[in-house]
């Protein structure tokens, strides 16, 4: 890899604890990065024009409709290309996502940028701490 040595003092710098935020799940505390401070992260590591994300695949997976709410839930795979000199690092991430809505479209589209987000999380934390990977 062709990384800059800033860009690999910043992949190796620990997350910076305030942007871990938590949330409850299932009686357990989860600690884990908004999708646009990882987004924010990769510009600032990489640069806006070093990397790039693709969707490779979206898949609604379950929907249904309760009374007057709607629920959906999708997979989505999405891949992240960075340039690192002459290199091109690929990695890939599959993430989830459900939302409840008052419409069908806004529980599929909920659903589906969350599953992306999600996704995308998971595919940068593989390049360090910035990204969260110290929080999986």
């Amino acid at each position: 890899m062709a990384f800059s040595g800033s860009q690999i003092r910043k992949l190796a710098a620990r997350v910076r604890r305030t942007a871990v935020k938590d949330r409850q799940a299932d009686g357990k505390t989860l600690h884990y990065l908004e999708g646009w401070h990882v987004v924010a992260e990769a510009n600032r590591i990489f640069g806006f024009d070093g990397w790039d994300r693709e969707t490779i695949s979206s898949q609604c997976v379950w929907h249904k409709q309760a009374d007057y709410r709607f629920t959906a839930a999708y997979l989505t795979r999405i891949r992240i290309s960075v340039r690192a000199g002459s290199t091109l690092v690929i990695r890939e991430g599959l993430g989830s996502g459900e939302a409840s809505a008052p419409t069908s479209g806004q529980a599929h589209e909920r659903a589906s940028k969350a599953a992306e987000t999600d996704a995308t999380k998971r595919a940068l934390s593989t390049f360090g701490n910035p990204f969260g990977l110290s929080l999986y």
